[in-house]
Protein backbone atom coordinates (compact mmCIF):
# COMPACT_ATOMS: atom_id res chain seq x y z
CA UNK A 1 0.00 0.00 0.00
CA UNK A 2 1.51 3.15 -1.17
CA UNK A 3 1.37 6.81 0.41
CA UNK A 4 -1.57 7.74 -1.75
CA UNK A 5 -3.54 4.88 -0.54
CA UNK A 6 -3.53 5.29 2.78
CA UNK A 7 -4.22 9.14 1.75
CA UNK A 8 -7.52 7.74 -0.43
CA UNK A 9 -8.18 5.51 2.02
CA UNK A 10 -8.35 8.08 5.23
CA UNK A 11 -10.53 10.69 2.47
CA UNK A 12 -12.89 7.64 2.35
CA UNK A 13 -13.42 6.70 5.90
CA UNK A 14 -13.26 11.02 6.32
CA UNK A 15 -16.58 11.25 4.16
CA UNK A 16 -18.08 8.32 4.95
CA UNK A 17 -17.93 9.44 8.53
CA UNK A 18 -18.76 12.97 8.47
CA UNK A 19 -21.46 11.97 6.02
CA UNK A 20 -23.16 9.97 8.55
CA UNK A 21 -23.17 12.27 11.41
CA UNK A 22 -24.81 14.79 8.77
CA UNK A 23 -27.62 12.88 8.12
CA UNK A 24 -28.32 12.40 12.14
CA UNK A 25 -28.00 16.12 12.22
CA UNK A 26 -30.83 16.55 9.60
CA UNK A 27 -32.76 14.68 11.92
CA UNK A 28 -31.78 16.68 15.11
CA UNK A 29 -33.28 19.52 12.65
CA UNK A 30 -36.39 18.27 13.16
CA UNK A 31 -36.45 18.57 17.24
CA UNK A 32 -34.01 22.15 17.00
CA UNK A 33 -37.04 23.42 14.60
CA UNK A 34 -39.51 22.40 17.13
CA UNK A 35 -37.91 24.19 20.62
CA UNK A 36 -36.69 26.75 18.05
CA UNK A 37 -38.92 29.77 19.73
CA UNK A 38 -38.00 28.16 23.22
CA UNK A 39 -34.34 27.87 23.05
CA UNK A 40 -32.89 29.83 19.80
CA UNK A 41 -29.70 27.73 19.61
CA UNK A 42 -29.52 24.03 19.42
CA UNK A 43 -27.89 21.16 20.07
CA UNK A 44 -25.82 19.52 17.09
CA UNK A 45 -23.34 16.77 17.05
CA UNK A 46 -20.07 17.36 15.93
CA UNK A 47 -19.78 16.44 12.45
CA UNK A 48 -15.75 15.82 12.71
CA UNK A 49 -14.47 12.16 11.22
CA UNK A 50 -13.75 10.67 14.32
CA UNK A 51 -16.48 8.15 14.31
CA UNK A 52 -15.89 8.05 18.36
CA UNK A 53 -16.61 11.64 18.46
CA UNK A 54 -19.51 12.31 20.98
CA UNK A 55 -18.80 15.92 21.62
CA UNK A 56 -21.89 18.74 20.63
CA UNK A 57 -21.98 21.99 19.53
CA UNK A 58 -24.58 24.69 19.80
CA UNK A 59 -25.43 26.60 16.42
CA UNK A 60 -28.59 29.29 15.52
CA UNK A 61 -31.13 27.52 12.74
CA UNK A 62 -29.72 30.03 10.46
CA UNK A 63 -25.70 29.36 11.64
CA UNK A 64 -26.86 25.80 10.82
CA UNK A 65 -28.79 26.52 7.51
CA UNK A 66 -25.79 27.90 6.30
CA UNK A 67 -22.86 25.63 6.93
CA UNK A 68 -25.83 22.91 4.94
CA UNK A 69 -25.62 25.50 2.03
CA UNK A 70 -22.65 23.04 0.75
CA UNK A 71 -22.67 19.69 0.49
CA UNK A 72 -18.73 19.50 1.35
CA UNK A 73 -18.43 21.81 4.57
CA UNK A 74 -19.27 20.33 8.04
CA UNK A 75 -19.24 22.02 11.59
CA UNK A 76 -17.04 20.61 13.75
CA UNK A 77 -16.61 20.98 17.67
CA UNK A 78 -13.98 24.44 18.35
CA UNK A 79 -10.41 21.97 19.05
CA UNK A 80 -8.14 21.29 16.13
CA UNK A 81 -8.23 17.24 17.05
CA UNK A 82 -11.34 17.70 14.87
CA UNK A 83 -9.92 18.74 12.16
CA UNK A 84 -8.01 16.31 9.49
CA UNK A 85 -6.18 18.71 7.80
CA UNK A 86 -4.85 16.35 4.99
CA UNK A 87 -8.29 15.78 3.55
CA UNK A 88 -10.15 18.79 4.94
CA UNK A 89 -9.37 22.99 5.14
CA UNK A 90 -10.75 24.90 8.40
CA UNK A 91 -13.27 27.64 6.36
CA UNK A 92 -14.56 29.47 9.50
CA UNK A 93 -14.20 29.46 13.56
CA UNK A 94 -15.79 31.13 16.18
CA UNK A 95 -16.35 30.19 20.22
CA UNK A 96 -19.32 27.88 19.41
CA UNK A 97 -18.04 25.44 15.97
CA UNK A 98 -15.69 25.64 13.32
CA UNK A 99 -16.59 24.41 9.85
CA UNK A 100 -14.23 22.50 7.34
CA UNK A 101 -14.33 22.01 3.99
CA UNK A 102 -13.58 18.31 2.67
CA UNK A 103 -10.79 18.60 -0.15
CA UNK A 104 -10.56 16.36 -3.33
CA UNK A 105 -11.54 12.72 -3.75
CA UNK A 106 -13.23 13.51 -0.15
CA UNK A 107 -15.54 16.55 -1.14
CA UNK A 108 -16.80 14.00 -4.09
CA UNK A 109 -17.81 11.54 -1.78
CA UNK A 110 -19.38 14.30 0.61
CA UNK A 111 -21.77 15.69 -2.33
CA UNK A 112 -22.48 12.71 -3.49
CA UNK A 113 -23.84 12.09 0.08
CA UNK A 114 -25.36 14.99 0.58
CA UNK A 115 -29.30 14.60 1.99
CA UNK A 116 -29.91 18.06 0.28
CA UNK A 117 -28.68 17.20 -3.14
CA UNK A 118 -31.40 17.77 -6.11
CA UNK A 119 -30.24 14.49 -7.15
CA UNK A 120 -30.66 12.75 -3.86
CA UNK A 121 -28.19 11.43 -1.97
CA UNK A 122 -25.80 8.34 -2.99
CA UNK A 123 -25.64 5.97 -0.10
CA UNK A 124 -21.76 5.30 0.57
CA UNK A 125 -21.00 1.62 1.52
CA UNK A 126 -20.97 0.80 4.93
Amino acid sequence: MTVGDDLHDRAQRAAENQSLFREINERVKELNTGFGDVLPMGEWICECSNDTCVERVQLLMTEYEVVRGDGSRFLVAPNDEHVWHDVETLVERNERYWVVEKEGFAAVLTEDANPRSPKGPLRLRT
